[in-house]
């Protein structure tokens, strides 16, 4: 294997990269739930923007506190409502981008590829590792849970880092969160932001850089 552009490894985020984002699933879930079409907010896909989403993005305000106040909306419609598990039971297997699936079976023969998340268990449930379908695509599959410490913290990407045995300047970190990729390229390692609502987009400049176009 011959890496290129100054990469050894990939390492990718999966919530709103790899797979569809929650705010896609929302007409879905709310008609599942017997919600109002409109109750939740849209996030990054809201018509003129979501000005508290921007907050998560900049690392104003964090993504659990964030995804708690989506859950109370949602509760004030539907009494109990757990977000989590009720993606879940609609089901995420077969909700991978067509476009980065592509990318994934692509990246091996140049390069190694990892996952570094802070919420699949959530919106995955408990062990999921063990039966994910992208599982095969990645030597390594780290959990904040797993680490004790979540992203945008240095340690998360340092810890991932040292389980890859690679220098932090030969890994590209893959996220949706600008916070995110801060984050990554502020504990040495080099950073792509992917615009969720532009997936096809932010693939084609990502095999711009890693020379799989």
């Amino acid at each position: 294997m011959t890496a290129n552009h100054g990469v050894d490894v990939v390492l990718w985020d999966i919530g709103q990269v790899v797979y569809q984002s929650p705010f896609e699933r929302f007409a879905e879930l709310e008609n599942f739930a017997g919600m109002p079409a409109g109750t939740l907010p849209r996030g990054p896909f809201a018509t003129g923007g979501d000005p508290t989403y921007d907050l998560v993005d900049s690392g104003a305000l964090g993504e659990p506190e964030y995804w708690a106040g989506i859950e109370a909306i949602a509760r004030e419609s539907v009494p109990g409502l757990h977000i989590y598990d009720a993606l879940r039971t609609i089901g995420w297997e077969g909700r991978a981008r067509p476009v980065v699936v592509e990318l994934l079976n692509d990246i091996p023969s140049r390069y190694r590829q990892a996952v570094l998340t802070n919420d699949a268990t959530k919106f995955l449930g408990a062990g999921w590792r063990e039966t994910w379908e992208l599982a095969g695509y990645f030597e390594s599959i780290v959990d904040s849970l797993d680490i004790g410490v979540r992203k945008p913290d240095s340690a998360a990407y340092l810890a991932t880092v040292d389980l890859l045995n690679v220098p932090a300047h030969r890994v590209l970190f893959i996220d949706d969160l600008t916070v995110n990729i801060d984050g990554a390229q502020a504990a040495g390692l080099q950073g792509f932001r992917f615009e969720t609502t532009d997936a096809e987009g932010s693939v084609a400049a990502l095999r711009e850089q890693l020379g799989l176009a």
